[in-house]
């Protein structure tokens, strides 16, 4: 790419840098002694092999929070890096198709409307607010004519309670589905950090797609709650960071979604997909169709 980069990175926590994809995706390297890892490797756009290189020289461990498009892109630009790509065992077999063309042309034309809604967001905060952030830029949308998701086999298979020893950091595998039935969180005691992918997002859970489980997520959100969280990472959207109060909500939002007790409206999500809309505070829940009217438990997935 010329111009601006694609990419915004930062460190975040101590030994943890925010590699973004700003209003895409957010992926997070981590730095042991021995070993980095890389949670997440986002769209496939931009030079992400070299960002990598340039904050670390260690040998690379690659771990997808799941098997959806958008969080293993980056997957083939790391072959001959990445010493081993690790995911949910669960998802196995999901890492084993590339990206539709029809996915890729329709993700185009939505990150292109995606920057021109943040320019009109961008011109009018500037007048008056100032609550954006230009380091986090949502950025031009490159050329994509050429734009490829391959598949890469994953060479590493994660179960629940697994221990990834980085030397002088160990994170612990969670699994947690309910985005979709593979999805893991990593987390690292000592510190209080969550690294969340999908499970943790702070802009509009996507509970509706084929895969996801409401009642999962709720299960999933209820048990990252109960843990020590001091730093949570997440999926999407510009805001990355946030903290154990926002665990806390998010499992008591899904619990409602799952207990019939909200209200939703009827909606659509980015691709145009409808869905039940349950709003709270600061994040929104989307939800599959199930009758043609939105109240009570029955007009929303349980």
């Amino acid at each position: 790419m010329t111009g601006q980069r694609w990419f915004a990175v930062r460190e975040t926590a101590p030994g943890v840098y925010l590699i973004a994809e700003p209003g895409h995706v957010n992926s997070y390297l981590v730095l042991g002694d021995d070993l980095a890892l890389l949670y997440d490797t986002g769209m496939g756009i931009g030079d992400l092999a070299g960002e990598v290189r340039a904050l670390t020289s260690l040998p690379l461990l690659v771990v997808n929070s799941h098997h959806h498009y958008d969080h293993r892109g980056g997957n083939a630009s790391l072959v001959g890096v990445a010493r081993d790509f690790a995911v949910h065992a669960e998802g196995a077999e999901s890492h084993g198709s590339p990206a539709p063309r029809e996915w890729l042309e329709s993700y185009a034309h939505i990150a292109r409307g995606l920057r021109e809604k943040y320019q009109a967001l961008r011109a009018l905060d500037t007048e008056a607010f100032f609550l954006t952030d230009s380091r986090v830029e949502v950025r031009p949308v490159p050329e994509l004519r050429h734009w490829r998701i391959e598949a890469v086999r994953p060479t590493r298979l994660l179960h629940e309670g697994d221990t990834l020893d980085l030397g002088g950091r160990r994170l612990r595998v969670l699994h947690t589905p309910g985005h979709s039935p593979d999805g893991l969180c990593l987390w690292e005691a000592d510190s209080g950090l969550l690294l969340a992918g999908d499970t943790l997002i702070s802009g509009t859970f996507f509970a509706h797609v084929p895969g996801a489980d409401v009642a999962a997520f709720a299960a999933s959100t209820r048990r990252l709650a109960e843990l020590p969280v001091r730093t949570a990472l997440l999926g999407h959207n510009l805001r990355h960071r946030e903290s154990a109060g926002f665990v806390a909500d998010v499992a008591a939002a899904f619990a409602a979604v799952r207990d019939g007790r909200t209200r939703p409206v009827a909606a659509t999500d980015m691709f145009g997909t409808a869905a039940w809309r349950h709003d709270f505070d600061g994040f929104a829940v989307l939800t599959a169709l199930r009758s043609t009217t939105p109240e009570g438990p029955e007009g929303a997935d349980r």
